[in-house]
């Protein structure tokens, strides 16, 4: 503390050192205390705010204070003292000096008292100290326990004056405390330095803060530190990051492949978030994009101001990675239990067309995947193990509780891989989710969240450093990680120089060190089922296709219906729902042709064509297939090929009528595949074919005619050759 004196005389020093001595017992320094003070403090009032994880010659954190404390303050003290110096009257003075005496009583009576100003640096209230104690190292005792505040048996206390760690911000009013203290470890029990903070043993450390009011806790924190962590010398780790962003969370309508209110809520949420990680973070990101949401974002179709070209270039600047994904969420386990590899096959590659096409500085990347009911499914085959192998994938990436599901444990280390080994068929598994899970608590500081996070690795690498590690942060269900936890973790780890951040295609091969899962699952739904449910809708749509044009879009969105049966998102409902929607509208367009005739149709030769009306109440031509069926008729032998165009058409059908009267002729219409469109119409023929008796006189009455004709035609010339009479003229 400064003291600053604007006037002084020997009686105001006197009062200024009086008041100094009444000042500085309260600025002493305490003396301190015992641990029991703060045994039993809740954690509340500090919100830790940065920390310095990796500590080696000093313990640097900084905090927030929450706690009400109004004596905190940073004002000017200014404390006026009246002057008590008299003047001094000299009684042998001339006139001269009298004159001065008198001006100076005079003086003396309109003096002002003088002002004593105490300005104090930062936050002036000795009352308040703050007490940094260092504890125990964590052995076996739960990190979270720890935090939670049972930090164990203290080691060394250090407590000064709040006001050496404080300061107030003028604006916000907010109390910032900084503590800054030395650390060094202790070479003898006996030895002891007061200024310093002393540690016996090294290891993943708890320190508490508190800031004391007279005997009360008012603020209480518990945090953890790494002290002596070079000693250890661990092996390397490396640390990556994966994400996910589904798509349509459930097909529920057949041909809709819009996304509803929710999921487009959702997933504008996640892209703008994804790309608030990826411009805050150095981590490389892998991420799980679906495929049918980078077509939506490359064709602007999607409700959210980012676009795929801003993706594309944020995930190359951090050095990420897009994971491979099939276009539909179509489950390799369940596909390769069902022989369906085709069918995955092709649903991989439109995938990676698909991401390509949007993101075309990026490559699909498919050594890497996921498993996990969030993508595709948890449940591990054998067959499909084979067939993402197939495919080029070299490892598997599941959570813990999914791994746990499928592996007998005590306990899983997520920084070492598992395996899935069944008889001859293996691959490594990535275990994500019990260490490697970011999942913020709105209750505690973000940096406390980080803070546990570190150090639950930093335990396991300390109790076997010989162990290189491996660390995918991930969040809860595959979720975009939280952007300022993410920022904190990077930060703590980056104090560690044996730690490397890489995408999780890089990750190196590590020794399995969690029991492996030996039996296979089952797969959640049965492919095989709705392969024999496509295949029947196939035969119906094909049919009705060849009636159409075989590049119609008609064609093309039932086909799509058919694979999206194969989509794990689509319930049982939905196929029935499918069914009835591919049903009713193939048979919507068979419906368009009908034969609307009646009464009788009249042949009057043998061989005359058969009339026919045929219509097609359609938008569309359609190409159709006509046969009659009549024992009295001589028919083609194959069905006449017709297109009708949208409208009524007059069809001529070449028969030859067998015997003359009335009888009744079927009329079928058949697609060009040779399946019925329209049958059981009949209609009624009247032959009216000439007998041979018949057909006799009608040949002589032809010749008569025809004699007849060319007697006249030779009349008419001989008249046209004889000289006409001469006619005599009288004189």
């Amino acid at each position: 503390m400064t003291l600053r004196v604007y006037r002084c005389g020997a009686g105001v020093c006197i009062a200024s050192l009086g008041l100094i001595a009444l000042i500085a017992p309260a600025l002493a320094e305490p003396s301190q205390r015992d641990a029991s003070i703060t045994q039993d403090a809740e954690a509340s009032g500090l919100r830790l705010t940065s920390s310095q994880f990796f500590a080696e010659s000093t313990i640097k954190l900084s905090y927030n204070l929450t706690t009400r404390a109004p004596e905190i303050t940073e004002p000017t003290v200014v404390i006026t003292v009246p002057s008590p110096i008299s003047p001094i009257e000299q009684a042998d003075s001339d006139s001269s000096s009298g004159t001065v005496a008198s001006e100076t009583n005079t003086s003396s009576d309109t003096e002002e008292p003088v002002p004593i100003v105490i300005a104090a640096p930062g936050v002036k209230e000795p009352a308040l100290i703050l007490r940094v104690a260092i504890h125990r190292p964590v052995n076996v005792q739960p990190l979270t326990d720890v935090v939670d505040g049972d930090p164990g048996d203290v080691i060394d206390v250090i407590s000064r004056p709040l006001n050496q760690f404080a300061t107030r911000d003028a604006a916000t009013e907010e109390v910032t405390v900084n503590v800054d203290v030395p650390l060094q470890q202790r070479l003898s029990y006996r030895a002891h330095h007061d200024d310093v903070l002393e540690y016996v043993d090294t290891g993943v450390t708890p320190v508490s803060v508190s800031v004391i009011r007279g005997t009360a806790v008012i603020a209480h924190d518990i945090t953890l530190i790494d002290v002596g962590w070079q000693q250890a010398n661990p092996s390397p780790l490396s640390v990556a990051m994966t994400t996910h962003i589904a798509g349509r969370s459930q097909l529920t309508d057949p041909g809709d492949n819009s996304l509803s209110t929710f999921d487009g809520s959702r997933v504008a949420q996640e892209f703008e978030l994804l790309v608030d990680l990826l411009e805050h973070s150095q981590i490389p990101l892998s991420v799980a994009l679906s495929p049918e949401l980078a077509t939506s974002l490359a064709n602007e179709i999607f409700p959210t101001a980012v676009a795929a070209r801003d993706i594309d270039r944020l995930i190359s600047t951090v050095g990420g990675e897009v994971l491979s994904l099939p276009y539909r969420s179509v489950d390799p386990f369940a596909a390769g239990t069902a022989g369906l590899n085709e069918r995955f096959i092709s649903e991989l590659d439109a995938g990676d067309a698909a991401m390509q096409a949007a993101f075309p500085s990026l490559t699909p990347v498919r050594s890497v995947w996921l498993a996990d009911d969030a993508i595709t499914s948890s449940a591990i085959t054998t067959e499909g193990v084979n067939l993402l192998k197939s495919q080029g994938v070299e490892r598997l990436i599941m959570t813990d509780d999914s791994y746990a599901g499928g592996a007998l444990h005590h306990g899983i280390d997520d920084t070492q891989p598992g395996l899935f080994a069944v008889e001859s068929t293996s691959l490594p598994v990535i275990i994500t989710g019990a260490v490697g899970e970011i999942a913020p608590r709105p209750d505690v500081a973000l940096e406390d969240q980080a803070v546990l996070f570190v150090a639950r690795i930093m335990q396991l690498r300390r109790e076997q450093p010989e162990l290189a590690r491996a660390v995918v942060l991930s969040a809860p269900d595959l979720d975009i990680p939280d952007v300022e936890a993410v920022q904190s973790i990077e930060r703590l780890l980056s104090g560690d120089p044996t730690v490397e951040f890489m995408r999780v295609s890089e990750l190196p091969d590590q020794i399995t060190a969690n029991r492996a899962i030996v039996t296979p699952s089952m797969p959640q739904v049965d492919l095989a089922q709705r392969q024999l449910t496509a295949d029947a809708l196939k035969v119906l749509i094909d049919d009705t296709g060849s009636m159409l044009n075989e590049d119609h879009e008609y064609v093309a969105q039932w086909n799509a219906l058919i694979n999206d049966l194969f989509d794990q998102r689509g319930s049982g409902q939905y196929v029935v729902d499918t069914i009835d929607v591919v049903t009713k509208e193939t048979s919507a367009v068979r419906q368009w042709v009908s034969v609307p005739m009646s009464g009788t149709v009249n042949l009057t030769g043998r061989e005359t064509p058969l009339p026919l009306v045929v219509e097609n109440t359609g938008p569309e031509p359609l190409q159709v297939l006509v046969r009659l069926n009549s024992p009295r008729l001589v028919v083609p032998g194959e069905p006449l090929a017709i297109t009708l165009p949208p409208g009524v058409s007059n069809v001529q059908v070449p028969v030859e009528a067998r015997s003359n009267g009335s009888f009744d002729v079927e009329v079928e219409v058949l697609s060009p595949v040779g399946t019925p469109v329209v049958s059981g119409v009949t209609i009624v023929a009247k032959a009216m074919t000439l007998s041979g008796f018949g057909r006799l006189i009608g040949f002589g009455l032809i010749l008569t005619l025809i004699s007849w004709w060319v007697s006249h035609i030779r009349r008419q010339r001989q008249r046209a050759i004889a000289p006409n009479p001469v006619e005599t003229q009288m004189p």
